[in-house]
């Protein structure tokens, strides 16, 4: 099992369309905040000398515009930026947490990300290399699968399924967009019978397709081996 985590040392996420900080009087964020994010206002159209004022939200009384789901609170940071434009009084969020807090936190949704499960299976006895079915009983193939309706990535991948026949050797659950590898699967050990289960993951935006593209899996084995009852899940990460 192998799980794969990006991570910048700061971290600014988007929470309600943009996020703006300052050095502005009255902020109390530190340098490399204050240094990130005056090149991040100045780039999405909010001047620097429009900030009004940056405060630390209180994360027992997030505002209803921060919707923020399995977080650990001690990681992170949100403030609040309250600035002008147009004559009128606008706010926006910052959510920052740094990799020395995140020791083992590496999966942050925000209200903008959404998740949503692919199920792929064979009922019955493989061997040597064949494709998966959806949910629906119909066998994929290089250009039959789940149609993706939205812009996202492939973040995690599991794997449960039986060996029968046990020998030197591995099965791969290869997971193919528009008929292409996209390297990021499940590998299982055949060398002894029995069930046997692989689950990996890895950051949004590493394994990412576009509205249009053909989700796909397969399942390839090496060696004399034969399994069945292949259950494979992929969890895919989508932006509204």
């Amino acid at each position: 099992m192998k799980k794969i985590l990006v991570f910048s040392v700061l971290v600014i996420l988007l929470i309600v369309g943009v996020f703006a900080a300052s050095s502005a009087a009255g902020a109390n964020v530190g340098k490399e905040v204050s240094d990130f994010v005056d090149n991040f206002v100045y780039k999405r159209g909010i001047q620097p000398e429009s900030i009004k004022n940056i405060q630390q939200v209180d994360f027992n009384a997030l505002p209803k515009e921060v919707n923020i789901e399995n977080v650990q609170d001690s990681n992170l940071a949100i403030y609040q930026v309250d600035y002008a434009e147009n004559n009128q009084d606008k706010k926006v969020f910052v959510v920052a947490y740094s990799v020395e807090q995140l020791v083992a936190q590496g999966d942050l949704i925000i209200a903008s990300d959404k998740r949503n499960f692919l199920d792929f299976g064979h009922n019955g006895v493989m061997g040597g290399s064949g494709f998966l079915e959806t949910s629906a009983g119909v066998e994929t193939s290089t250009s039959k699968g789940y149609v993706m309706p939205r812009d996202g990535s492939i973040t995690a991948v599991s794997t449960n399924l039986e060996v029968i026949q046990a020998n030197t050797g591995q099965i791969e659950i290869i997971v193919l967009k528009n008929g292409q590898p996209i390297s990021f699967g499940n590998t299982l050990d055949a060398a002894s019978i029995g069930v046997k289960k692989d689950y990996d993951t890895q950051s949004k935006g590493t394994a990412e397709f576009e509205a249009g593209d053909v989700i796909s899996v397969a399942a390839k084995g090496t060696g004399s081996i034969s399994w069945r009852d292949v259950i494979t899940l992929i969890e895919i990460t989508t932006i509204n």
